[in-house]
């Protein structure tokens, strides 16, 4: 009777397959969680982009009164809540015309409406401005054309809390 050579795997081959095979799942489940907190980060990004273009769709649409926009905020003395419009009619050479009653309400509603949309974010510490600068040089005859900056700022959901910001800005021309 012949003898046949059956050779299996050693002891010293399983135990190097099982580390190499270790090594990898446990560099696997390392890339999930930074995967987990980048898609977060993707995620409170896409709502505060959202959140800041609505506003400045909003200046758009009453963008003859863009200038009753400047210095809105969500937090502070600045808000809509405090009554009133923040921002005084501009200095020359814009020559604004009083702000009706209805545009005043307007201006309100859509302060009021973006400070609800900016705490349903559920982010920390999140706040919004809106800038209506200076005119845009060069100034031609009754121009009213204004730079408009609207900024969030908010914390990250890391242990580090993170502050970031993001700044949509445009130029605002009236009709």
């Amino acid at each position: 009777m012949k003898k046949r050579s059956e050779r299996g795997f050693t002891l010293v081959e399983m135990m190097v397959s099982a580390t190499i095979l270790g090594l990898g799942v446990m560099g696997m489940a390392a890339m999930q969680g930074m995967s987990f907190t980048k898609n977060v980060d993707a995620n409170d990004l896409s709502i505060v982009t959202n959140v800041a273009s609505d506003m400045m769709e909003r200046i758009q649409n009453n963008r003859r009164y863009a200038w009753a926009y400047n210095n809105l905020q969500t937090v502070g003395p600045g808000n809509c809540l405090a009554g009133g419009i923040p921002a005084p009619p501009p200095p020359a050479p814009f020559k604004a015309d009083l702000l009706p009653i209805m545009a005043t309400r307007a201006v309100q509603g859509d302060c009021t409406q973006w400070r609800a949309l900016v705490l349903a974010t559920n982010l920390a510490n999140v706040q919004g401005v809106v800038q209506v600068g200076p005119p845009v040089l060069p100034i031609p005859n009754q121009s009213r054309t204004v730079q408009v900056t609207v900024q969030l700022q908010w914390n990250d959901r890391s242990p580090t809390q993170r502050l970031r910001t993001i700044a949509f800005q445009t130029q605002i021309v009236p009709e």
